[in-house]
């Protein structure tokens, strides 16, 4: 944990940043945006070490929120689910924070959510004794906290939690011996069908690892933009800003030991770009030349339209497309004073409408998808998904390849990609394509899993329409 959580300032101000967190979880489940959205739009009143403190807790809450549940099941009688969103919310606050952060006393993570939940629209002092007397209970339960491996990995009185294990006095886990699903979902806290799904495609060790691996955010990276003096001159800029950064191995990027910089000079004249080291490569694999006209069929947030359009010159254009108007509004945003030509445009709610006018030499369909091999920055993406939910992902994501590759020229080039590392939304999306459309011809492809890579999980597949004009 870092620093910064250590408790060495008044009550109070710690009680600000646990009520923002309680705002945006209860934000983050009214409606349907990611919490790192709802994040953004807080985050700015704070200091830098507040931000990392209201980013952990938020993050971890609702990452952990099913092996929470299930502990605090064990005293709560009306379950999570039927209680008012602030009280649950607030039930796991204190819970993570009393499992999972080590650096921060118990009586500071108790007393300090219970301020938090003083000041809260709609919480009265029955509601806060009430979660007082929870958290004192599970207090009550945890015998300790070591860093070192448990005799019996499975034992069910122990969690992994950050930097080592925490140890109760009963019993929290399902027994692995009657329900391998169940203890890993509750162990890891990820649905059961996902769990499950893992198992049977990975095997039990490495369903381990990424299960692990989705439970840690990634290290933060920013690409190098083509606006950027060396590689070397950035890490130096940021270095000289106070942050702690190194050049990443692909000389396309830096990584960030700490938090995300705020001002920043790299940052303001445009040097580096925030993105993932593996969204950067699904953006280098279409690599359009200079002059290329290029379809960014799935574009927002806009960070790939960007990496595109810096290849493509004076010469080129890019067309950047979404079916979200304020979402492409934020593709503008991103695209707006760079150099060269460009244009956003809505697309039509159904695939089968997307008619453009133009045909295009290089074409990006980055896909919606069940966000899978990003769990660890995304960690309500777990729960919104459903495995049912593929069909009609896999549905679309057809109808996208389908657009696209109506408006792919003879010879031109596709990619197409995801953030899930699910064959159904992958693998099995482009088999049925080269099904359909005998013409075209995969080049490469590469799945991402995140406990191997180290980054964001992900898929890409590249391919290329024969020059023949008669398929």
């Amino acid at each position: 944990m870092n620093e910064e959580f250590s408790q060495e300032r008044a009550p109070g101000e710690y009680a600000v940043v646990r009520k923002a967190a309680l705002e945006l979880l209860c934000e983050t489940e009214a409606g349907s945006r990611f919490v790192d959205e709802v994040l953004s739009e807080h985050i700015g009143r704070f200091e830098r070490r507040d931000r990392h403190l209201l980013q952990e807790i938020s993050y971890g809450a609702l990452r952990h929120q099913n092996t929470l549940d299930r502990l605090l099941k064990i005293y709560v009688k009306l379950s999570m689910d039927r209680q008012r969103a602030p009280v649950r919310w607030a039930l796991r606050l204190g819970a993570y924070q009393l499992v999972y952060l080590s650096r921060v006393p118990a009586h500071a993570a108790v007393n300090q959510t219970l301020e938090g939940m003083k000041s809260f629209q709609g919480i009265g002092r029955k509601d806060v004794g009430f979660v007082n007397a929870i958290l004192h209970r599970l207090i009550g339960d945890i015998t300790r906290k070591t860093g070192d491996e448990p005799a019996e990995p499975d034992d069910p009185s122990i969690l992994p939690v950050r930097d080592g294990y925490c140890h109760f006095s009963r019993p929290v886990l399902p027994l692995v011996r009657l329900d391998q699903v169940d203890h890993l979902s509750v162990k890891y806290s990820y649905p059961r069908w996902l769990v499950k799904g893992w198992l049977d495609r990975f095997g039990a060790q490495e369903a381990r690892a990424l299960l692990i691996a989705g439970n840690r955010t990634p290290r933060l990276c920013a690409r190098i933009t083509a606006r950027a003096p060396s590689p070397a001159e950035v890490v130096e800029a940021l270095q000289g800003d106070g942050f702690e950064v190194e050049a990443g191995e692909d000389e396309q990027s830096v990584l960030f030991a700490g938090g995300g910089p705020g001002p920043s000079e790299a940052l303001e004249k445009g040097w580096i770009q925030f993105q993932d080291l593996t969204a950067i490569q699904i953006g280098a694999a279409l690599a359009p030349p200079a002059g290329a006209r290029v379809l960014d069929l799935c574009s927002a947030p806009g960070t790939k339209a960007v990496q595109l359009l810096e290849r493509l010159g004076t010469e080129g254009s890019l067309l950047a497309t979404d079916r979200s108007e304020s979402r492409l509004a934020l593709v503008e945003e991103n695209l707006s004073g760079l150099e060269g030509n460009w244009k956003a445009a809505t697309l039509p709610t159904e695939p089968a409408s997307i008619e453009l006018g133009e045909s295009f030499t290089h074409i990006l369909v980055d896909a919606p998808c069940s966000n899978t091999g990003v769990l660890g920055r995304r960690p309500e993406a777990r729960w919104r998904g459903r495995r049912e939910d593929l069909n009609s992902l896999a549905e679309l994501q057809d109808g996208l390849l389908d657009a696209a590759v109506r408006h792919l020229r003879p010879g031109g080039r596709l990619v197409y990609s995801t953030c899930s590392i699910e064959p159904q939304e992958n693998e099995e999306r482009v088999a049925a394509l080269l099904r359909r459309c005998p013409f075209l011809v995969e080049l490469d492809t590469r799945l991402f899993l995140p406990h191997r890579v180290d980054s964001d999980g992900g898929y890409y597949s590249l391919l290329t329409r024969s020059a023949s004009k008669e398929d």
